[in-house]
């Protein structure tokens, strides 16, 4: 199964109860569909960069979960028409990974390409000056 991150902003202005009754649903949502919570992040309430929905705040919060991928449209759409999210960004890290894996394996090999050229370099050097 794919890991997935997701993070959230929440209204600060929920009280403690409501706003762990949602994450609640959130969880059961998870559980109901087969995935399971890997690691949770809870930020608390931080200053935003911009005003979202006239707030200054928001509660920020991440999830790593692992689950299939028929988890992600209900999952999202939950978060899409609940008031109390104020944003939220959910990734399938596995994805993410593979691509970071595959950048890596081109600049090392653009390294080696360099690497390659300054060695021919130097050995065509030092057999004009053997020449000369």
């Amino acid at each position: 199964m794919p890991l997935y991150e997701l993070g959230v902003i929440i209204t600060p202005s929920l009280s403690d109860e409501d706003r762990e009754a949602f994450l609640g649903e959130l969880k059961e949502l998870l559980a109901k569909e087969g995935a399971s919570i890997v690691k949770e992040d809870v930020w608390g309430k931080r200053n935003l960069a911009y005003s979202i929905k006239h707030e200054r705040e928001g509660f920020y919060l991440f999830w790593q979960y692992q689950g299939p991928g028929t988890v992600v449209k209900p999952l999202e759409y939950r978060l899409r028409v609940s008031d109390q999210v104020l944003r939220y960004l959910n990734l399938n890290l596995d994805r993410e990974m593979q691509r970071a894996r595959k950048m890596e394996k081109v600049r090392a090999e653009q390294k080696a390409a360099k690497r390659d050229k300054k060695g021919q370099r130097a050995e065509a050097a030092a057999a004009a000056a053997a020449e000369v």
